[in-house]
């Protein structure tokens, strides 16, 4: 299902990372989001391709330079309403029973 994996998208830690940084600063060249997250640039690459693929950001060319953004006002008004929803309901998303169980299973603790 696209909306699940658009949602898988975003989940990831790095990723979102990525998309935070872009609604916050705008175009970047990945060796920027690079060091502003302390990642390698390989590792960012790769999650731009997939946040590229998704939709959730585009790239701009200039010169030998690659410029990434937020794809579209719709994306980054899903990411900025999903800040404002978790703020709201931090405690009851951290202590939601049932992601911590899922969260277990798969041996990944987002906390």
């Amino acid at each position: 299902m696209a909306l699940e994996s658009l949602f898988n998208a975003l989940s990831d830690e790095t990723r979102l990372s990525i998309v935070l940084l872009l609604i916050n600063h705008g175009q970047l060249p990945v060796q920027e989001i690079s060091r502003m997250l302390g990642k390698s640039q390989s590792l960012v690459s790769h999650h731009l391709s997939c946040l590229r693929n998704c939709g959730v950001v585009k790239v701009e060319r200039r010169g030998k330079y690659s410029y990434y953004s937020i794809s579209s006002e719709e994306v980054a008004g899903i990411v900025k309403l999903a800040i404002s929803h978790a703020a709201k309901y931090s405690q009851s998303i951290l202590t939601c029973d049932v992601l911590n169980e899922e969260t277990n299973i798969k041996g990944v603790n987002i906390r």
